[in-house]
């Protein structure tokens, strides 16, 4: 099978590690696998994970110009559509990659083929994109062939229910489960440069610092959290726009020198192995990429719920509510019991290595591209 995927660049984004773990499972199983970008980023953010064998290219030459990457995506598009129209599957993440495909669509329709398929999954699931910007994405995405959300939402829902010749289905996220853990002594180093004392109970997160992951929230939880526990320090590592406001949040609470923003973690393992109890964002039942890594690496998670009308059930295995006072509860309750943290721990870790794994989720991805290419026109 011969599969692109599409992204804006190699950052450490959910959806860029989606694709890149999507594409090195696709070379695993003998695929012939390419990755578009639309410009270049530095190599040791994400492409030094990418398997030598996916071939990689980029839609702007200058790095980090998303504006040059739109203005020359049809030019660009045009130049190589005859290696574009001779793929199988096209799978777009994210606006850019939406937007990407849909030009494809037309590509297509001007042919008269049936090749290539386009297929999107969407990541934003939960996050408060704005309506103008989701109609749009919506508009895109209903000149798809098939479309994957990665956690059920009533939105998207209604739009299959609108869209019947766009299949649709709910793949969760998965991750490379081969973490290697860093030494003791790259741990501590890691706290030291990050101002946490040796002693302190260390609640944590670890992605960017974007208004649509809610960051303030986990913010919030630690206020609650730091009034009940005078040692817990919260670590916040990523880089984003929402970083700057974050610190004035800690500063007018009296926090500053318990709250720790080290910016963007190149080995997200670092800041992992530093916390004693992780702190996510959840949407519904689903977290995100960096939380099952944490999970795979033994952490221990509890979640803010974005769905307000979300209640944890017994089936739930990361407890999550949208009251922040109720889980910074449940993490006082946790940062108080090493025994408790264990145990949770080890449940999770085997979730997560039972359910969400790479390989599980290319299965997944794999045989939803083998129904779109096997449907009619």
């Amino acid at each position: 099978m011969n599969i692109v995927h599409v992204i804006p660049a190699f950052t450490k984004g959910g959806a860029e590690r989606v694709a890149v773990d999507l594409a090195n499972a696709a070379v695993a199983n003998g695929d012939a696998v390419a990755i578009v970008a639309a410009f270049h980023v530095p190599e040791d953010l994400l492409l030094c994970d990418l398997r030598d064998e996916v071939d990689v290219r980029y839609v702007a030459r200058s790095a980090g110009s998303i504006l040059a990457a739109y203005l020359r995506l049809l030019p660009w598009m045009l130049r190589n559509r005859e290696w574009l129209l001779s793929r199988d599957i096209i799978h777009c993440h994210l606006t850019f990659g939406s937007l990407f495909g849909a030009v494809a669509t037309a590509m297509r329709a001007l042919r008269r083929g049936n090749r290539p398929r386009i297929v999107e999954t969407y990541h934003g699931i939960g996050a408060p994109v704005r309506l103008p910007l989701k109609r749009f994405h919506m508009a895109l995405a209903a000149t798809h062939d098939g479309f994957i959300a990665m956690a059920e939402d009533e939105p998207w829902s209604r739009f299959a229910r609108d869209h019947p010749k766009v299949r649709s289905a709910m793949i969760p996220n998965g991750i490379a489960l081969d973490l290697a853990p860093p030494t003791k002594a790259a741990s501590d180093a890691y706290r030291a440069e990050a101002g946490i004392p040796s002693n302190a109970l260390v609640i944590g997160s670890v992605g960017r610092l974007v208004r649509e992951r809610r960051p303030e929230m986990l913010m919030r939880i630690f206020e609650r959290v730091a009034r009940s526990i005078p040692d817990a320090h919260l670590l916040m590592a990523g880089s984003g726009p929402e970083a700057k406001r974050l610190g004035i949040m800690a500063a007018e609470a009296g926090l500053a020198e318990r709250v720790h923003l080290p910016g963007l973690a190149l080995r997200p393992a670092l800041p992992l192995s530093i916390i004693h109890l992780y702190l996510t964002l959840n949407v519904g039942p689903i977290t995100g990429i960096a939380a099952l890594e944490a999970a795979a690496m033994g952490l221990p998670l509890i979640a803010f719920q974005a769905n307000d009308a979300y209640r944890t059930g017994p089936g739930d295995w990361i407890y999550s509510s949208s009251d922040p006072s109720a889980v910074a509860a449940e993490a006082v309750r946790l940062l108080g019991s090493v025994e408790a943290r264990r145990a949770l721990a080890a449940r999770q870790h085997q979730h997560v290595l039972a359910h969400h794994g790479a390989e599980a989720m290319f299965r997944a991805y794999r045989a939803f591209y083998e129904k779109i290419l096997g449907s009619p026109d």
